[in-house]
């Protein structure tokens, strides 16, 4: 009889437990890995920038030296001006985020505050 009783527990605990992990589980849904607001792709760098430089075949052409010198400056501006419009991008998505975050967050307070629920503490 012991053992029985302590099977049923066993089992009722296990699937309390399953339970409430489902529980959990269901309120944190994970985030669309499709999701998007980009009205269209957003560049690719090999799209953005030069073609990469390719080094001269000696160092004893001068000429092609400084053209190779040259390209690669241009390369390393280009990178440049794309990381940080890249970077400007980025800081704005996440301005964006923010504000729908506390928008969001305000509509529950409102929402809460009309059906007077606390604050979870």
């Amino acid at each position: 009889m012991k053992k029985m009783i302590c099977l049923a527990m066993s089992l009722f605990c296990l699937t309390a437990a399953t339970m409430v992990y489902a529980a959990e589980e269901q309120l944190t849904a994970p985030a669309d890995a499709a999701a998007t607001n980009f009205a269209a792709a957003y560049p690719a760098v090999k799209e953005k920038l030069p073609p990469v430089p390719a080094p001269p075949a000696s160092l004893t052409d001068a000429k092609a030296t400084a053209a190779y010198i040259a390209a690669v400056d241009a390369y390393l501006k280009a990178a440049q001006q794309f990381i940080d419009a890249a970077t400007n991008d980025a800081n704005l998505v996440i301005r964006e985020r923010n504000a729908a975050i506390e928008s969001a967050n305000q509509v529950v307070a409102n929402y809460n505050a009309f059906f007077k629920i606390e604050p979870k503490k």
